[in-house]
């Protein structure tokens, strides 16, 4: 049997407009980036990494998020990203933050990234109590991602 390999893409989404769109979601996300691959590298480029292609973890309010694709597909995947220029129809900015082999390690990435975000966030307050306490929410779920 062979084992399908894939890589973990820690990747940040910055809004062009500086405000936070907490009705993003993850699906939204995917589809943006299927829609950059598609757009770049046509049906063909779509279809071959349509099938491991996942977003594991989106959190709105720090901007982070973790893809999974496939080893084989990882640099289509990175091009489409970085030319990624609309989330939900908003003007929006992604960059490659880390890439990992495992999700172990993309995890960790984005934990400490997080965490970071966070602090900054409750020492420059530019999230209202209730989105503050939504991001830690996420934050925290951030080590229960799996598979």
């Amino acid at each position: 049997m062979v084992r399908l390999k894939n890589r973990y893409l820690v990747v940040e989404v910055t809004w062009k407009d500086g405000k936070i769109d907490d009705s993003c979601t993850d699906q939204l996300l995917l589809q943006a980036i299927r829609d950059s691959v598609a757009q770049n590298f046509g049906d063909h480029g779509l279809g071959s990494s349509i099938a491991s292609l996942q977003v594991k973890y989106f959190s709105p309010y720090t901007g982070l998020a973790i893809v999974r694709c496939a080893t084989a597909e990882h640099e289509k995947v990175i091009t489409a990203l970085t030319f990624t220029s609309e989330v939900k129809q908003r003007p929006a900015a992604v960059r490659l933050l880390r890439l990992s082999g495992t999700l172990a390690a993309g995890k960790e990435a984005a934990l400490q990234l997080s965490a970071a975000r966070l602090q900054g966030a409750t020492a420059a307050p530019k999230l209202s109590k209730q989105q503050l306490a939504a991001a830690e929410q996420l934050h925290r779920q951030l080590p229960s991602v799996e598979l």
